[in-house]
């Protein structure tokens, strides 16, 4: 049996919901059934040790997807928006009465992946969005990592419109129709 080619797979989903979210997106109770989504998805993809994975370093789904592709052996490249403190208060920590664990999670998955940060001098002014700049360079890698080729895409993500420029809708709109293959795993409908 021949070896399959490297494949690209892009990611993009929800973060874990803080405890003052007004409408739960992706609450904590979702966490295992969604990371066994995760892990099933990439087995049926046969995602390994050639393959390259990309996504975001938040807490939740881009944490979840970058712990299951280290397990798997695959390259995982997390590409971050904003400066290391400024990211984990943004996108990573939660108030310290949750107890979430995520702070360590992210450190142990940036110890384990290649991670590209912001290029200083890539924002045009304070009305750039840092994170849709990411979403920006995340399908940029995933283009060149492909080469050509496919491009697979998993997401997190209830199908609504985000929270503000460069969310999961943003990936998923943008890159839908050029993917060799799309996952969507809507964390309202995991049990």
């Amino acid at each position: 049996m021949s070896k399959d080619m490297q494949r690209v797979i892009l990611f993009s989903g929800h973060m874990i919901d803080s405890p003052d979210r007004d409408t739960p997106r992706f609450p904590a109770s979702m966490e295992d059934a969604a990371s066994a989504r995760i892990a099933a998805i990439l087995e049926g993809w046969r995602v390994g040790k050639d393959d390259i994975c990309i996504c975001g370093g938040a807490r939740g789904g881009d944490i979840l997807f970058a712990e299951h592709g280290l397990d798997r052996g695959a390259q995982v490249r997390l590409f971050l928006p904003l400066e290391k403190e400024a990211f984990l208060d943004a996108s990573v920590r939660l108030p310290p009465a949750c107890d979430s664990g995520w702070e360590d999670r992210f450190a142990d998955v940036l110890g384990r992946s290649t991670a590209v940060w912001p290029d200083p001098d890539s924002a045009t002014d304070a009305s750039d969005n840092p994170f849709a700049r990411n979403n920006t360079r995340m399908i940029a890698a995933a283009k060149t990592c492909a080469d050509g080729g496919p491009i697979h895409l998993l997401l997190l993500w209830n199908g609504q419109g985000g929270d503000g420029d460069g969310g999961t809708a943003d990936v998923a709109h943008r890159v839908e129709c050029i993917a060799a293959k799309v996952a969507i795993i809507d964390p309202a409908k995991l049990h």
